[in-house]
């Protein structure tokens, strides 16, 4: 673990001061071109999948610099930047492209058919637009998928199960992602099952919060369904300003992204990223070595990790039963 950490912390330092005798062999070296929809500063978070994935290439013997060159572009959650700097990368003629998010995928595959792209996770109706094969991709990208749909539907049974009195659950979304355009519609027979009525929640940014819970107040909404968006649950300091007005409005809550109940919402059913890392960088590393993205299968996740803030639940005057302390990855006391 000490190696681990101090190969990342080596490739993460800070954005990277390379010397200026590497200036002449990047010509020679494999170019890995990165797109982040976040910022350079989740490179920091142990548990952010492109610090997971700066790991699992160094363990695989990558050392930026030496034996391969990565060039960066970070969008900052800003949607609309994506394009543009997926646009940047294609001109620098990289080896592969790696991203993820369902607006880094679509932006990489929009800027390029011939540069292979490894993109995970991404919403698996975003993987579907991308890719019209999963086990053999015919265009340019692979990659590995979150279990979206089922997840989520999952998410709302573990919310009926630890607030079984919630009856309306606002679901929180930017309305600029494309993929959560049928958002919460297809969710609506788990609802029903749930005796659960869904009332969509819109927000494009921090400036918005604060109107989507009043929203939320006026009709009748008694929690929230986070749905793992870059912008909002991913992105600070939305998630601070949503994790207090969890409180001020006394919302149970659950997201598909599990730092949010971390971070101090009462659920979070997240995908493990571990594996999704260990795969994407086992896929950059067989494409460098000659392999093409139609010997790539599409790869789904296997495991979710769940993680119940108790500390939450205690200020809501909530219960967790036992049923779903048992199943949970990760309790915080």
């Amino acid at each position: 673990m000490r190696r681990r950490a101090a190969i990342i912390g080596l490739l993460t330092a800070p954005l990277w001061p390379r010397a200026a005798a590497l200036a002449q062999e990047t010509e020679r070296l494999p170019m890995l071109a990165i797109l982040s929809p976040a910022t350079p500063a989740q490179l920091q978070t142990r548990s952010h999948i492109l610090r997971m994935l700066l790991g699992d290439l160094a363990e695989l013997g990558y050392v930026d610099g030496q034996n391969i060159w990565f060039e960066f572009r970070f969008a900052n959650h800003a949607l609309e930047r994506l394009p543009g700097l997926a646009a940047e990368l294609v001109a620098k003629q990289p080896d592969v492209i790696y991203t993820w998010t369902s607006g880094a995928g679509r932006a990489a595959a929009g800027a390029t058919s011939a540069i292979p792209i490894v993109v995970a996770p991404v919403n698996e109706g975003t993987m579907a637009a991308l890719v019209s094969d999963f086990a053999q991709p015919t265009g340019n990208v692979t990659g590995l998928t979150l279990n979206s749909r089922e997840q989520h539907q999952k998410c709302l049974q573990l919310l009926k199960e630890a607030a079984p009195s919630v009856t309306r659950v606002g679901v929180l979304l930017n309305p600029l992602n494309p993929v959560w355009d049928d958002y919460p519609g297809v969710l609506a027979g788990a609802a029903r099952a749930l005796s659960f009525e869904l009332v969509r929640v819109e927000a494009r940014s921090l400036a918005e919060i604060d109107q989507a819970f009043a929203a939320m107040a006026d009709q009748g909404v008694d929690a929230l369904f986070g749905l793992d968006e870059s912008t909002l649950i991913g992105a600070v300091p939305v998630p601070k300003r949503i994790l207090e007005l969890i409180v001020e409005h006394r919302l149970p809550s659950v997201s598909d992204n599990a730092d949010f109940a971390r971070a101090g919402g009462l659920l979070g059913l997240g995908t493990d990223l571990v594996p999704i890392g260990r795969g994407a960088a086992q896929y950059i590393h067989r494409i460098l070595q000659g392999a093409k993205t139609s010997e790539l299968p599409v790869e789904h996740p296997a495991k979710f990790k769940l993680v119940v803030n108790l500390k939450t639940a205690e200020a809501l005057g909530i219960t967790i039963p036992p049923s779903v302390l048992l199943r949970a990855d990760e309790v915080i006391e």
